[in-house]
């Protein structure tokens, strides 16, 4: 009888509730050689009944005469494993399709890595997802990993997949009674093991009032931390085994012992440390010194993020342009990766940097009663902000009885990330307007104003202004034996440029004549094997420069978790490019499918790279159509985001009586 190369190992004990769909997840994945071991450890529910009615011959049912608990449970399961790999399952998760394939894939091309675990989503009872979990998600590398878990577990324990040998040779240690898999994976580190991540998304994990988790924690998270750790380096002295590894992990005990027993001190401690005092006397001064010349003369403050290179940034440049005659004053809340647009902003502002004084509470209070002392020196004032925490923080502080607030929202961020939109709730019915630039942004604005029961009057302050892009002539271009495909932008996590990187390396396994460049600070977006596929530009400040590779550019290539409408789209079809573009935010507002652009709807990342490829590869072989979906989009973006439209908006939106 021919054994299956994986061994699927799921506990169970009265799991009723939510058993039928991980099972499910499991059997309907996309690699089916694997034995799925369900264990049921004394289940006084509906749980047996529920695995007998699949009727599938790769289910391997035990039963525990009674509950036994998850670790001698796990090793039970560990003993009777037959597969080249195991792979961990709870009875509340959902793994999805291609993690079993994917995983098996990745191990089989390194086999210097003895565990690799995937990303997770956390979901609730009714499966809907409510945030990530960070430690997971900031976590990928090897190395990454290797400097966390001293620290704090970085590893889901129901996405992993690890080499049987390794695990029989290791097994679950009940020192570690709710933390087996923390305990394990630093066992295995300290023993030099690799252990490995996909960066991608693969399990479902559920948090609700029974599971493990919230039962492991109830007694308080720091109490169990600290005594994991203890427990850990006791089972190291024991084993006269002491390396690196232990001694990081005695590091952050100690500091964990003194943050439990002296939490203000510490919190103390930690804000000092983070003070950069040469940056922030820096700041403090030159803002005091910029806001002694304005002379009380202000009538127009904006609060934005940054001044680096970006759509958002334009955007926030053009509208402080509309209000030059004003002389306004305009305060950058964010550390910038870069300068390149602050000579924009400076044009028709005065920029003031307060990124350092915004982090820490009295120079924070210093500034906001100075930016109120500007508001109340005026009959006529108006506070304008987008994509800042603290300009919502400002508007909860000071008195708003000269000042109109008006806030910008691009888009909202991911259900359960932090954004703007939150940001705001508190000061929703402070602001006079409130602008978005597309349809559904407004739209997302006005559910989440029913969710939290606000007024529905305040819909009425939703303003809709379009973006714009500088008029440009359009000419055909298709017609050179090489096709370019750009990216242009930031090298962000939602961006997912290493999507766009592996359609090079397969453009050209493909032998396609295809040319890929990427505009902006990719930092480390691009995976090392995909770079020489690649044409790396750097970041471009001069317009000119940016206009030239959008003259030569044939295919505009994005792949975004999240967008509102970029800037980039807009340029780029201005000069005829032709946008092919994952379906998120506003973009299917301007974006329609075939004929000015094309649309993926894919969630999957595999199967955005092989929808994306299919669509290169079809205006590779039909230029005519290139040409006739250039022009197209050319026609559209001539309509729709020409300039004069913004700016008479926005003079108006920001106009006050003389």
């Amino acid at each position: 009888m021919k054994v299956a190369r994986l061994s699927v190992i799921m506990p169970v004990y009265n799991g009723e509730k939510f058993l039928k769909k991980a099972i499910e997840s499991i059997l309907l994945q996309t690699y089916i050689d694997f034995e799925f071991l369900i264990i049921n450890d004394g289940s006084t529910d509906e749980s047996e009944s529920i695995v007998k009615s699949f009727n599938d011959s790769r289910i391997n049912y035990h039963r525990n005469n009674s509950n036994q608990g998850l670790i001698s449970t796990l090793n039970f399961g560990l003993s009777i494993a037959k597969g080249e790999y195991i792979a961990r399952m709870d009875a509340d998760d959902i793994s999805l399709p291609d993690r079993f394939r994917k995983q098996i894939a990745y191990l089989d091309a390194n086999p210097e890595i003895a565990v690799l675990a995937t990303k997770l989503v956390l979901i609730n009872e009714q499966e809907m997802e409510t945030g990530y979990w960070k430690d997971d998600i900031d976590n990928t590398t090897n190395q990454q990993i290797r400097n966390t878990l001293p620290i704090i577990n970085c590893i889901g324990h129901p996405t992993i997949m690890m080499r049987t040998s390794v695990l029989k040779a290791f097994r679950y240690s009940k020192s570690y009674i709710n933390s087996e898999d923390w305990g394990l994976w630093l066992e295995l580190v300290s023993k030099k093991y690799s252990i490995a991540k996909l960066d991608e998304i693969l399990l479902k994990y559920r948090i609700h009032e029974q599971s493990t988790t919230v039962n492991a924690n109830s007694n308080g998270v720091e109490k169990k931390i600290i005594l994991f750790k203890f427990i850990f380096l006791a089972n190291s002295i024991k084993q006269i085994h002491f390396t690196k590894l232990e001694f990081d992990v005695l590091v952050s005990f100690i500091k964990d012992c003194f943050k439990f027993i002296f939490p203000r001190f510490f919190s103390f401690l930690f804000k000092l440390k983070k003070v950069q005092i040469v940056e922030l006397i820096k700041q403090l001064y030159i803002s005091n010194r910029k806001l002694s010349k304005l002379k009380n003369s202000v009538t127009h403050v904006f609060v934005f993020p940054f001044y680096h290179i970006g759509g958002a940034e334009k955007v926030h440049a053009s509208i402080v342009e509309t209000a030059a005659q004003y002389k306004p004053v305009v305060f950058i809340t964010g550390q910038s990766q870069g300068n390149a647009m602050l000579p924009d902003f400076e044009k028709n502002a005065t920029v003031i940097d307060v990124s350092f004084l915004v982090q820490y509470g009295f120079t924070q209070n210093w500034l906001t009663r100075k930016i109120e002392t500007i508001l109340s020196n005026q009959k006529q004032t108006i506070l304008f902000g987008c994509n800042s925490k603290y300009f919502y923080q400002l508007i909860n502080s000071i008195s708003l009885s000269n000042a109109r607030a008006i806030d910008l929202i691009h888009a909202f961020v991911h259900e359960y990330e932090d954004g703007p939109e939150k940001w705001s709730l508190s000061v929703v019915e402070k602001l006079a307007q409130r602008i978005v630039i597309n349809a559904k942004t407004k739209n997302d604005l006005i559910e989440l104003y029913e969710q939290n029961n606000l007024s529905n009057e305040l819909a009425k302050k939703i303003i809709y202004i379009s973006n714009f892009t500088e008029d440009q002539d359009w000419k055909a271009k298709h017609t050179e034996p090489n096709l370019i495909a750009t990216y242009v932008g930031r090298g962000g996590e939602e961006k997912r440029i290493h999507l766009i990187a592996q359609l090079a390396q397969l453009s050209a396994q493909s032998k396609l004549k295809m040319e890929f460049h990427f505009v902006g600070n990719m930092g480390s977006a691009i995976p090392n094997e995909f770079l020489p596929f690649c044409k790396l530009h750097g970041e471009v400040n001069d317009g000119n420069v940016l206009n030239s590779i959008y003259k030569r550019t044939n295919i505009l290539l994005m792949t975004s978790s999240r967008e509102g409408f970029p800037m980039v789209i807009m340029e780029a079809m201005m000069f005829g490019v032709v946008v092919i573009t994952t379906n998120v935010g506003g973009i299917s507002e301007h974006i329609m499918h075939h004929v000015n652009g094309f649309l993926i709807n894919e969630t999957d990342e595999e199967k955005i790279v092989k929808e994306a490829f299919s669509v290169i590869n079809y205006l590779n072989n039909n230029r005519d159509v290139l040409n006739k979906i250039s022009e197209q989009a050319y026609q559209y973006a001539k309509t729709n985001f020409g300039k004069d439209k913004f700016t008479k908006a926005y003079q108006s939106l920001l106009k006050i009586d003389e």
